[in-house]
C-alpha cells in the first residue's frame, strides 16, 4: 500500500519568534492611552496644518498693496480692496467657522483649549457669500486681462481670493475627516488582569 504524506501548509515566519499567531489583545486603559494618543497626535498635526494654510489668507493681501498705491483708477482700488477682505474672511473661515467639528459622546467640542467655532448667521453665511465673492472676482478678472491703464497682472492678482478659498475649503474638509471618536465605539471590553 502506498502510503500518503500530508503536507503542512506553509506560514511565513514572523519576524519575532515568541509571538503567537494571534495578536495581543489591549485592556480597556490601553484601549483608552491609544486613543488619546492618537487624537493628540491629529490634533498636532490640525494645527501644524492650520498655521501652514494660514499663512496663505494672511500674506496674499499684501500683493495688493502696490495696486492700491500707485494705481489711479478708483475700480482698482475697489477692487483691491474687495479682494483683501475676501482673503481675510478666508482666514476667519480658516480659524474660526468648523464645517462639522468632531464632537466628543457628550456633545462637547473635543478640545476645550482651542477656540470656540463661530456660531450664529457668520458662521452660517459665510463661507457661502465669500465663495460667491471668490467666483464673481474670478469672473471680473477675465475682464481685465487685456485692459489698459492697469499694470498686466491685476487680473492674475484677482484670481487670488478664488484660489486660496478653494484651497483653504479643501484643506479644512481633508483635516476633518479623519475622526478620532469613531474609534470609541470600536472599542471591546477585554479586563486586563
Amino acid at each position: 500500500m502506498a502510503t500518503t504524506k500530508l503536507r503542512k501548509t506553509f506560514k511565513y515566519p514572523m519576524d519575532n519568534s515568541d509571538s503567537d499567531d494571534t495578536p495581543e489583545a489591549l485592556d480597556e486603559e490601553e484601549q483608552e492611552k491609544l486613543i488619546a494618543k492618537m487624537r493628540a497626535e491629529n490634533q498636532e498635526r490640525n494645527d501644524e496644518y492650520l498655521r501652514l494654510f494660514l499663512a496663505l489668507p494672511l500674506v496674499t493681501p499684501m500683493t495688493f498693496l502696490p495696486a492700491i498705491a500707485t494705481s489711479s483708477l478708483y475700480q482698482v482700488k475697489f477692487l483691491s480692496f474687495i479682494c483683501i477682505s475676501s482673503l481675510l474672511a478666508t482666514g476667519y473661515i480658516l480659524v474660526f467657522i468648523s464645517f462639522n467639528e468632531p464632537k466628543n459622546r457628550s456633545g462637547e467640542p473635543q478640545d476645550p483649549d482651542r477656540f470656540e467655532p463661530a456660531t450664529g448667521p457668520v458662521a452660517q453665511y459665510l463661507p457661502y457669500l465669500n465663495g460667491v465673492l471668490s467666483f464673481l472676482l474670478a469672473l471680473n478678472a477675465v475682464g481685465w486681462r487685456g485692459r489698459g491703464g492697469v499694470h498686466l497682472g491685476f487680473w492674475i492678482l484677482c484670481l487670488q481670493p478664488a484660489f486660496v478659498f478653494s484651497i483653504i475649503v479643501a484643506a479644512k474638509k481633508i483635516m476633518l475627516e479623519v475622526d478620532i471618536n469613531e474609534l470609541e465605539d470600536l472599542k471591546y471590553g477585554y479586563k486586563g488582569a
